[in-house]
């Protein structure tokens, strides 16, 4: 039985009156936002809460982070307090890699149970928790090894710079390539009203002013107050529901091809050569989908940061990360047989998104090109698409869900071809021993963080493979803080014990 997608709704902080809303509680908001996406979503299908619940079998939801909402009983509390009560209850928790990964959950579920109606639903309110000093210090130490990576100014931004300064030495991506494109999601943006950045042109004073390594502010997403819903269903159960009059008989759908997702280790420290999991994310749920990967014409990839983009379109289709950013520079990719556009709302850089559902931004991307979202985005595509991909980044590239969507009914499965499995590294760095610089960024914001920038983080490579994450210091036992001389994959260190930490020492 094929899983079928009948439409998506979203909610941002702007519906609603401005003075009443920021007066609501946190929870408030929450419920504001997740109520608002289902009643909207029930409302463009012809129904509400009470004529479809005794047709609701499922509810996917996503831990709400920033409220602390953890586990199984707030799913179950949240389907009860709209109304829902008796359902299967699921909860994702992937990071951002989470709406893909619900969206799969949802794909399983109707691929069992052909009679199965499952609604996914979410909503989170990041800015209104992560804005005070103390709040950023909790990310970091969410994000960062306590032993490996805190100890020595380890930032979110600061591990992903370093794998974008690893990805551009190895592969001629270049900081004009990161500009380029930047410019080009966000004009896309300025032109949507419910992009986050509607009507606000880019400066080049932005572009130029760094965070941390390579990355400025307009290439980092922002987190906004979000909530969506979604409801995945079978062609069996589309029609009983039609029939019953519970849903307009007009409605449409997409199919839900084929899902996917791959987890890697969870701090930066532990991923062994830097690797990633989206290409093995990817390669599952185009298995599972029947189609091939040249099939696809549209796509919207995770953009946290404008590298990441980069990083997992090339991983994802088997182009090289060069080609990828210069088609990225026209708002393409290449799709391993020819060039398709991407991302046509601007991505998380640029629309609305909570950190655990920045992928609901390129669900309602992705449903805009069907007519299947209550609040399409303004641009797109002439024809719709026949397959579409939708990938989704979770932790400092630690997890990654890919859904597959399609005009025409999925081809038969396929065995995914073998892929090399993810190796784990464990640091364990001895005095005197010898490494070799892999990566290296400076950090120029931490706030709240104990180490004032700013200041170098180094990845460095022991003979046997093992990373190491430290500072970097001269033989005078002075800390170096800019990275002016260093040669990746040349520059020498050796480790010693410098105030109670194993750190860097430069020998050439």
């Amino acid at each position: 039985m094929d899983p079928i997608l009948l439409g998506v709704a979203d909610t941002i902080e702007s519906e609603f009156d401005s003075e009443v809303y920021k007066n609501f509680s946190p929870l408030e908001k929450y419920h504001s936002l997740l109520f608002r996406s289902v009643d909207k979503l029930f409302g463009f299908l012809g129904t509400d809460r009470s004529k479809i619940a005794p047709y609701l079998t499922d509810f996917v939801s996503i831990e709400a982070q920033s409220l602390g909402r953890e586990g199984y009983g707030f799913t179950v509390k949240d389907a009860n307090d709209m109304g829902f009560g008796g359902l299967a209850c699921h909860t994702v928790d992937l990071g951002g890699a989470s709406v893909g990964g619900a969206i799969g959950q949802a794909h399983t579920i109707v691929k069992a149970n052909p009679y199965a109606v499952v609604l996914v639903a979410a909503a989170d309110i990041p800015k209104s928790v992560f804005k005070q000093v103390s709040d950023l210090k909790r990310l970091t130490a969410t994000v960062c090894h306590k032993d490996w990576e805190m100890p020595y100014g380890a930032t979110l931004i600061g591990l992903y710079s370093l794998l974008c300064e690893r990805m551009m030495f190895d592969t001629g991506v270049t900081s004009e390539d990161l500009e380029e494109i930047t410019k080009h999601f966000r004009s896309l943006a300025e032109s949507n009203p419910r992009a986050f950045q509607f009507q606000k042109p880019l400066t080049e004073k932005q572009l130029k002013k760094p965070l941390s390594g390579v990355y400025s502010t307009p290439m980092i997403a922002i987190v906004t107050d979000h909530g969506f819903a979604t409801l995945i269903t079978s062609e069996i159960m589309k029609q009983k529901l039609i029939e019953n009059n519970i849903i307009k008989k007009d409605s449409e759908h997409i199919y839900l091809a084929g899902s996917g997702h791959s987890a890697h280790a969870e701090y930066f420290i532990q991923k062994k050569d830097l690797k990633s999991p989206a290409a093995l994310a990817c390669e599952r749920a185009v298995a599972s989908s029947g189609f091939s990967r040249s099939e696809i014409d549209y796509a919207w990839i995770y953009d946290c940061f404008t590298g990441m983009i980069i990083h997992e379109a090339s991983l994802y289709f088997g182009v090289s990360p060069k080609e990828t950013a210069t088609a990225l520079r026209r708002g393409k990719i290449s799709n391993g047989t020819r060039e398709i556009p991407i991302n046509l709302g601007g991505g998380i850089l640029n629309y609305q998104a909570a950190m655990a559902l920045s992928g609901a931004t390129g669900l309602i991307d992705i449903a805009s090109q069907y007519g299947l979202a209550v609040d399409p985005i303004p641009e797109k595509l002439e024809i719709p698409p026949n397959v579409s991909l939708l990938g989704g980044n979770g932790g400092i590239d630690s997890i990654n869900s890919v859904v597959l969507f399609s005009k025409e009914k999925p081809k038969p499965s396929r065995e995914p071809l073998a892929l090399k499995p993810l190796d784990v590294n464990v640091p364990s760095p001895k005095t005197g021993e010898k490494a070799t610089i892999l990566t290296v960024s400076t950090i120029y914001f931490n706030p709240g963080g104990e180490k004032k920038p700013p200041y170098l983080i180094v990845c460095s490579t022991k003979d046997n493979g093992e990373m190491v994450l430290t500072n970097l210091y001269g033989k005078d036992g002075v800390e170096i803080l800019s990275k002016e001389g260093l040669e990746l994959g040349k520059s020498k260190v050796e480790f010693q014990e410098i105030e109670g930490k194993i750190q860097a020492v430069l020998l050439s």
